[in-house]
């Protein structure tokens, strides 16, 4: 009898041990906010107001925008619960958001090649926050908080909610999307297909001009994430690409 309780009881010991290191689950945020922005539906129309930012959660606002009028806004910033009054769009629903702050997000089409899952593998349409936009497009690809993550992100229980949103911030993943192609994770990105047909600025990349060979050399910091001198380096070179 002690034998066929302890088993159980094991199991659910490693289990949760498990979980606790390589994953943590969506929590509660105290930085998430409605911040004012303009969202544009896939019919074209804009539509002013205000948008929920939560970096605690970034795969939220990459799947969907709950978006609140100035009426609904007024009753928030009185601390007032305005879920109920919040209109839900998926990202299929939109071409994209802007915030007042100069940050814009658009429409993606992504699959995830790092994904350990087949159910994971499949294309998804992502709302991703723009780097550079021209004839390359570069996106920046928050990471995932929910269920099972990588354990290199910091332990929610040893950090604060601001502490947590400011590694989020400066830790992400790169995509890069030519003209009528998908877009591609930096980490398996092909440099001369990207902007080779540009001896010019295939070149200046070979020379490190722009300061991306050396930080894309470094490699990211863990599994497909990279931070901002990696995509301040690749920005300037996808901007002058996208100028020529």
């Amino acid at each position: 009898m002690k034998h066929s309780t302890l088993l159980p009881a094991l199991m659910l010991f490693f289990c949760f041990t498990f979980s606790n290191v390589i994953g943590q689950l969506r929590t509660p945020s105290s930085v998430g906010t409605y911040e004012k922005g303009t969202i544009t539906l896939e019919s074209g129309e804009e539509i002013d107001g205000y948008i929920y930012m939560d970096m605690m959660n970034p795969q939220d606002f990459q799947k969907r925008v709950y978006f609140i009028d100035e009426e609904a806004y007024a009753a928030y910033s009185e601390g007032e619960d305005v879920d109920d009054r919040a209109t839900k769009y998926d990202s299929k629903d939109l071409q994209g958001f802007s915030l007042e702050n100069g940050k814009k997000f658009k429409q993606a089409r992504y699959v995830n090649l790092f994904a350990k899952r087949k159910q994971d593998k499949v294309p998804k349409q992502l709302l991703l926050e723009v780097a550079a936009e021209g004839k390359v497009t570069v996106f920046k690809k928050y990471h995932h908080t929910q269920g099972f993550i990588s354990p290199y992100l910091p332990d929610r229980t040893k950090v604060s909610d601001a502490e947590y949103a400011e590694w989020q911030k400066n830790n992400f993943e790169i995509l890069a999307r030519k003209e009528g192609e998908k877009a591609v994770n930096l980490s398996t990105i092909n440099i001369k297909k990207l902007v080779g047909d540009n001896r010019a600025i295939l070149m200046n990349y070979a020379k490190d001009e722009y300061g991306f060979r050396t930080a894309f050399t470094k490699g990211p910091v863990f599994e497909s994430s990279f931070q901002m001198d990696a995509l301040e380096a690749l920005t300037r070179m996808v901007e002058d690409y996208n100028k020529s």
